[in-house]
């Protein structure tokens, strides 16, 4: 990897960290988009699974981080040795007039160039602000908070746009104010808002107005810090008042808008705030020439708070995107997201981050934090309270960090949706997605701008057509296979299943359930030999497919393999049959490492959504570790999974059509790496009737009735599904046939004169198809470099001989 790594542009460092983990070549998408992220762009990659996807985002930005930090080691050795230069990289500005405030001397609180929003424009003196966008709202924050004591600023109105002006607490709160909890505005139409939530306030205003904005935090516990003991008296006394934001027009006070949650007290910031559409606003903020106009008694200009009772956020007052600073200040802000949509791939990812972090060595370091649900939270502070560079977690959680100020975004430089097409086909997950970019800077020039990449098998829905408009500029698509890309790799098998041919689900023992469905139907569920009908078949399906598992686990003599069902029910089900074939109590799962080796010959664990995030972590790495043969999951929990020289999935069910690209995901668990594996689906000849709950978070199998085993085009939550039809579709998708198992479960002869050895390297048996390609796309190229060869070998000869005989006479 080595002359590789340095080839596409990656460090010394960086490579030789590689090529000791054994790193040899990169793969496509490696070599495709690891330029094209240093260089400092926009980047969406489709690439089928296993072709190395995470690396291709992590290098790159795992490298510009740590040229960063040196970078920034190096300015600030230079500042302490008085051979500081001025920044380099300015965020763009409009011109436009400027405050007489800021002309002479500039104040200490000034508007944010990096906290805000795109499309507002801020002045030179960054006291003025402008947005002339007609449809959306545009927002931004100053550079000093405050988290105590009473402080006063105003805005003036110079023109009739729609605005409104106010507090928010701290950098998680939206730039469009008073439409999050934490946002605390008022408008020009007489309107307050918090939460959305609008409520008549005070009066109308409009040009030449001035807004006179107070905060008064002295019931917050943190008022009193920095004061003698002789005043702590006069301390507890104040901290029971309540906290309030109110506001002024043209020196009339307005009377009290809001009653701070106590909630918000615990030391949070109150930044000044103010969000417009197609207005311009000037800001005072006290501290400069022009003294504020109607300043109240008792209050502070928030530009002159005290250091006890204020905050000032790095970088924004100088120009200077992160720079120096985010070293000196000794906590480390994030300078990259990398989103996941479930927890196990953001662990999985976080750990392969971190192994690639380690290779750089201790200096400067480079560190990541993984944020994700079901775990406790109070690590996750303490690691971002200690500081950190790159963050990997799940929407929900990293939202939640966000928004509560915990986990600050005012630095962040890489924002990655990695299986961005499972982030953004939820709306409530593509909402996240897009709240989360809104709170980014996005001022940054050169090096210093916000890069958004996109990764997945596949990047072709109108969803994320329409999120990279929104979130990228001028992005590069990387597409190395094509929307019709299915792993080269993976052989695909099916088995058919017919009830009324095999009589097997007539067996008694082992014992299996079913998942409920026909419980309220007397015939379907007390099957007897001459049942029929089709809700009885449909039953006594649902008791065939496990067997048929177990005729082929025992033909492929499995000692490793993949096993999706359709729902966490499904799951538990499975689990306890597979466990009853070992030999042990059916409700007895995976007890852990009782000794070395596996447990039995059907051993088992769950990865699903249903069980908690220690059991998930367990369950996937007793799998990895061969402590147990089986892994059964959700197409969910399993997304972006990656199990080394993984041989068999088996897909007790096929995907639901509208998510036909499950089964390409499914199946892209094996054959990764240039390993060969065997992707078997059991396919029921006749319909079978599911649960598909249309209401969330629903769980109609826990209490089934006979309203809620109706179809769903009865008001019920079933359905019927038809296999064959859908295994149709999958070989449209393939562009080849699902070819069938025989009757013994043997490969088919088409598949077996192939002689594949699933789970193990190609390597042993001569080039996969894809590196003989890329040979003969390098070929000519090598042809023509070795005639140059030739070529300048045969001049310089001749020139030595010409030189020689010269010489000599």
């Amino acid at each position: 990897m080595a002359a590789f790594g340095q080839q596409l542009g990656l460090g010394p460092q960086l490579t030789n960290g590689l090529l000791e983990q054994g790193w040899l070549l990169p793969t496509p998408v490696q070599q495709e988009c690891i330029p094209l992220v240093l260089g400092g762009g926009d980047v969406l990659a489709a690439a089928e699974t296993g072709s190395g996807k995470t690396a291709a985002f992590a290098l790159p930005i795992v490298q510009s981080i740590h040229e960063d930090l040196l970078r920034w080691e190096k300015e600030a050795r230079e500042k302490e040795e008085g051979k500081g230069r001025s920044p380099s990289n300015q965020p763009s500005r409009k011109k436009f007039k400027e405050s007489p405030n800021g002309s002479a001397k500039q104040s200490s609180c000034v508007l944010s160039e990096d906290d805000r929003d795109t499309m507002l424009a801020i002045s030179k003196d960054k006291l003025v602000c402008q947005s002339r966008g007609e449809k959306a709202w545009s927002g931004c924050r100053a550079t000093k908070a405050v988290f105590g004591g009473k402080h006063y600023f105003e805005v003036k109105v110079r023109d009739e746009g729609l605005c409104r002006v106010g507090w928010a607490c701290t950098l998680g709160a939206s730039l469009e104010l008073g439409t999050c909890r934490l946002g605390f505005g008022y408008g020009g139409t007489a309107k307050k808002s918090n939460g959305r939530k609008f409520e008549d306030y005070g009066e109308k205003y409009g040009k030449d107005d001035i807004i006179g904005c107070g905060i008064d935090l002295l019931g917050s516990p943190a008022g009193g810090q920095g004061e003698g003991e002789g005043k702590k008296k006069k301390q507890n006394q104040n901290q029971q008042q309540q906290a309030s934001i109110w506001f002024s027009k043209n020196g009339k006070k307005l009377g009290n808008a809001y009653d701070i949650p106590k909630k918000l007290l615990n030391g949070n910031l109150f930044y000044p705030a103010l969000c417009m559409k197609n207005a311009e606003l000037e800001c005072n903020f006290g501290g400069g020439k022009q003294p504020l106009k109607y300043m109240p008694k008792d209050y502070v200009a928030i530009a002159e708070a005290a250091s006890h009772q204020s905050a000032t956020t790095d970088g924004n007052s100088d120009g200077d995107f992160g720079g120096a600073s985010n070293l000196n200040h000794g906590v480390r802000t994030p300078l990259g997201l990398i989103l996941e949509p479930t927890r196990d791939l953001a662990e999985q990812t976080g750990k392969v981050v971190g192994e690639l972090c380690a290779s750089l060595g201790s200096f400067p370091s480079v560190t990541c934090v993984t944020l994700v649900g079901g775990t406790n939270p109070k690590d996750q502070i303490k690691q971002l309270q200690k500081g950190c560079d790159l963050v990997v977690g799940t929407p929900a959680r990293v939202l939640d960090f966000v928004e509560s100020g915990k986990l600050k975004v005012n630095k962040m430089k890489f924002y990655v949706l990695d299986e961005a097409d499972r982030l953004v086909e939820n709306k409530d997950t593509r909402d996240v997605v897009l709240k989360l970019f809104k709170k980014f800077p996005k001022s940054g020039k050169g090096e210093d701008r916000l890069q958004c990449l996109m990764f997945s098998a596949t990047l072709h829905s109108d969803q994320i057509k329409e999120i990279a408009k929104t979130i990228c500029q001028n992005p590069i698509w990387i597409d190395l296979k094509g929307k019709e890309s299915v792993p080269e790799t993976v052989h695909h098998v099916q088995y058919r299943v017919d009830p009324t041919e095999d009589r097997s689900w007539l067996q008694k023992l082992p014992k299996i359930e079913t998942d409920l469905v026909h419980s309220c139907d007397p015939d379907a569920s007390n099957l007897s030999a001459s049942s029929k009908g089709k809700e009885c078949m449909s039953e006594a399906v649902k008791l065939l497919k496990p067997r048929v598992l177990q005729r082929i686990i025992d033909a492929y003599q499995m000692d490793q393999c993949l096993i999706f069902c359709r729902t966490n029910f499904d799951c538990d089900r499975l689990e306890k049959f597979l466990n009853s074939l070992g030999g042990g109590n059916a409700n007895k799962a995976f007890r852990g490492k009782v000794e070395k080796g596996l447990e039995n010959p059907y051993s088992c664990v769950v990865l699903a959504g249903a069980r908690s995030m220690q059991e998930r972590r367990q369950a996937l790495n007793a799998f990895k570790d061969g402590d147990v043969r089986f892994l059964i999951c959700t197409d969910v929990a399993a997304r972006g999974i990656d199990i080394k020289e993984l041989p068999f999935v088996i897909n007790m069910c096929l995907p639901d059509l509208p998510q036909l690209e499950d089964y390409i995901h499914r199946v892209g668990r094996v054959g990764r790496a240039d390993t060969m594996g065997l992707a078997i689906s059991i396919v029921s000849k006749v319909p079978e009737r599911v649960w598909y709950c249309t209401k969330k978070g629903y769980k109609p199998w826990f209490e089934p009735n006979k309203k809620n085993t109706k179809l769903v085009t009865e008001g019920g939550h079933t359905k019927w599904f038809d296999e064959p039809s859908i295994i149709k579709q999958v070989e449209r998708r393939l562009k080849r046939k699902v070819l069938h198992l025989e009757d013994d479960m043997s490969l088919p002869k088409e598949i077996k004169s192939k002689n594949a050895k699933y789970g193990e390297s190609q390597q042993d048996s001569g080039a996969s198809k894809e590196v003989v390609e890329r040979v003969a796309a390098l070929k000519p190229i090598v042809q023509v470099l070795s005639d140059l060869e030739v070529t300048a070998q045969r001049t310089f000869l001749q020139n030595f001989h010409t030189f020689i005989h010269q010489g000599s006479g």
